[in-house]
């Protein structure tokens, strides 16, 4: 019974893919993963100034519980400005391509809230990792600098040496 759960919540993080129809032909079909997702939700919700705040909250909730959460990150490395995370990054990388964002910040784009809006039910079984986004955004006020100060007093931060990779559960 427990290895049925475990392969459908694989399947979940396998790659989704959303065909992007021109006038009349079929646009090349894109891959996203359900952490596309949930950057694209976060981007939607929240206005980052920077991807920095958007790596310092991912490893906050990320590093909140106990547990290995499936749909954590923890690839971070510890910079002089927090915590980053190379998936993380080549993700945001994937999105600014396809142009489902937009800087100054990181605003998501008409193009990013259609892609959403057909995808962004996938994020149904995740719904605690979600939670869990909205709880540490609210705990420090919805405030980036405070989120990013918070992370340099997390203990497993804390631990680790600029350019070294942070040890979480």
């Amino acid at each position: 019974m427990q290895e049925i759960k475990f392969r459908k919540r694989n399947l979940l993080l396998n790659l989704l893919t959303f065909a992007q129809p021109e006038i009349g032909v079929a646009g090349p079909v894109i891959s996203y993963t359900v952490q596309h997702v949930l950057i694209l939700r976060l981007l939607m919700c929240y206005s980052f100034k920077s991807a920095r705040s958007l790596h310092n909250l991912l490893f906050l909730v990320s590093a909140e519980k106990m547990d290995r959460q499936q749909l954590g990150f923890y690839d971070f490395i510890r910079t002089r400005t927090g915590a980053h995370s190379r998936v993380i990054q080549r993700i945001l990388e994937d999105l600014k391509k396809e142009r489902l964002y937009e800087r100054p910040g990181l605003r998501i784009t008409d193009k990013g809230r259609t892609i959403y809006a057909n995808l962004g039910a996938s994020l149904k079984p995740f719904s605690s990792f979600w939670n869990l986004c909205i709880e540490i955004v609210d705990r420090y006020g919805g405030n980036p600098e405070n989120l990013n100060k918070a992370v340099f007093y997390h203990l497993a931060f804390r631990r680790a040496r600029i350019g070294e990779r942070i040890l979480l559960p």
